[in-house]
């Protein structure tokens, strides 16, 4: 749904869950994941924790994506925290791309392990990892988040929290 000719608004559906290693597949939910959905601008339009099935959803108005002519559609980045987890990036999640004015993404988490590097996942984007490191820093410091308090002193920086500076 156009509100003008270069906005484009849906309802935004995140789903957060974990992985299960070494298969991959999707594991539990997870509770009190935050979302930050960021525009093609680099504004933050939505700041939100995920409920106990692991979802949440927000309505949001983006810039119309003009690389696709023929479509009616937008895209986020979208960053996701949570305590025990690594940091995740989903780059170039479509809005509204099927002209049903919704969008839906699964974000997989990954457990911290002091056995293997303790670093954001990223998805969608081509860049260097010091690159979505820097952009990760800056919007959880826009936020107000803090580091997870990890017992194992060696993990540094810890990962982000979703807990916000008091």
């Amino acid at each position: 749904m156009a509100i003008e000719d270069n906005t484009v608004s849906a309802i935004l559906i995140m789903e957060v869950t974990s992985t299960v290693k070494p298969t991959m597949q999707v594991g539990k939910p997870i509770k009190e994941a935050r979302l930050i959905v960021i525009n093609s601008v680099g504004e933050i339009i939505a700041n939100v924790l995920t409920n106990s099935d692991g979802r949440a959803t927000v309505s949001i108005s983006v810039p119309k994506d003009n690389r696709f002519h023929k479509k009616n559609m937008g895209e986020v980045t979208i960053l996701a925290v949570a305590d025990g987890y690594n940091e995740h990036i989903n780059f170039s999640v479509p809005i509204n791309e099927y002209n049903d004015k919704t969008a839906k993404v699964h974000i997989p988490l990954w457990e911290i392990d002091p056995n293997r590097r303790n670093e954001p996942k990223y998805i969608n984007g081509s860049y260097h990892r010091f690159t979505v490191f820097e952009m990760l820093d800056y919007y959880a410091e826009r936020i107000g988040l803090v580091r997870q308090n990890l017992e194992d002193k060696s993990i540094v920086p810890p990962p982000w929290s979703s807990e916000v500076k008091q």
